[in-house]
């Protein structure tokens, strides 16, 4: 079993669906991979000034982006969490802001962006 572990940290309320879809993607990537086990992802949803300040920090990109990921583990191999005995794969950052512009931009659903 996977647990995506979210929090919202844009002090907005998060898109229609935004949770299902992200565990939808999660769950797919994870099948086409072949992954077996339990694991937990961790995804914040942010500001484009709070992934700025991100992408500034832990990549020197003095700019917004969309989605910033920051993977754990190596070659298949994962710290597993000793509370919970799940294979910790890492974090997903998504900027709701971007996903908006660019789902305007592209003439598409935000959900779909997202």
């Amino acid at each position: 079993m996977t647990e995506i572990l979210f929090t919202n940290r844009t002090k907005k309320r998060l898109p229609q669906n935004a949770k299902q879809i992200v565990s939808s993607c999660c769950e797919q990537v994870l099948a086409s991979e072949k992954f077996s086990g339990d694991a937990e992802i961790s995804v914040t949803f942010v500001t484009n000034e709070q992934i700025h300040e991100i992408n500034l920090e832990f990549r020197g990109i003095d700019r917004e982006t969309d989605v910033l990921s920051f993977p754990l583990g190596e070659h298949g191999e994962y710290d597993k969490d000793p509370a919970t005995d799940r294979y910790m794969l890492g974090d997903i950052v998504i900027s709701v802001e971007k996903a908006k512009e660019q789902a305007k931009e592209y003439g598409h659903s935000v959900s779909r962006e997202i």
